[in-house]
């Protein structure tokens, strides 16, 4: 399905050098490490998911992932701003169910209606939304709660906790937990329109794989306001 991917040193290059030239858009000088991947994947129900959307695929290392354990009749649609990471990725990773899309995750209701589709079952997410400007950051959550399936799940990792507050203003219920091998440490956060009955007691789902890990429900916090942040990718 796919042809080899790209070397390690390849990707290294690529991502660290649009970093030097984006920081605010990467917020990290290298990729992802297996131990997030594998860390914020579990929480997938793969035998259930249809629809994936990813948010900031870069360099592919969720996206390829991704395919590698989803359904031969899933579709992941992933959305990146990127010019440089977009041809990389159309050159490097051929698949009929990836849609590789030039284009900003404000942009997500459009994208999956452009493809016949109104839902997605789980959407994964590593963009910086602190460093973004405010109605855009709004505007990108607003439209992932509205394209999330109510049975879905938005999946975020950041290396701060700073965009808690907004998560908690716009989804239901929100768990957290953290990831110390990745470089960056990262903060993981598991979105929902509603409490998931179907984890276990450390929040894990129950048909997941890997280790229990102690995920921490977070209430909404009353000392944030109710309103989304205010106005100004």
């Amino acid at each position: 399905m796919s042809p080899p991917r790209a070397s390690r040193s390849e990707q290294l290059l690529l991502f660290g050098r649009n970093f030097l030239k984006h920081p605010k858009m990467l917020g990290s000088l290298i990729p992802s490490s297996r131990f997030l991947v594998n860390h914020l994947l579990q929480e997938v129900d793969w035998a259930r998911a249809r629809v994936f959307l990813e948010y900031g695929p870069g360099v592919g290392t969720f996206t390829t992932e991704i395919l590698r354990r989803m359904r031969s009749d899933a579709i992941l649609v992933a959305l990146e701003t990127n010019s440089d990471f977009v041809r990389f990725l159309r050159g490097r990773v051929r698949d009929n169910r990836l849609h590789i899309v030039h284009g900003s995750a404000a942009e997500a209701d459009s994208v999956l209606a452009s493809l016949k589709l109104s839902r997605a079952d789980y959407v994964i997410s590593g963009i910086p939304y602190t460093t973004m400007p405010p109605d855009v950051r709004d505007l990108i959550l607003q439209k992932t709660h509205a394209v999330l399936d109510p049975n879905g799940a938005f999946l975020v990792y950041q290396f701060t906790r700073s965009v808690l507050p907004y998560l908690q203003q716009t989804f239901g219920f929100v768990r957290q937990d953290f990831e110390p091998l990745n470089v960056m440490p990262a903060r993981l956060f598991y979105c929902r329109h509603h409490v998931d009955h179907k984890s276990d007691r450390n929040g894990r789902r129950a048909n997941g794989s890997g280790r229990p890990r102690s995920l921490q429900p977070v209430a909404p916090d009353s000392t944030v306001n109710a309103r989304s942040p205010r106005s100004s990718g």
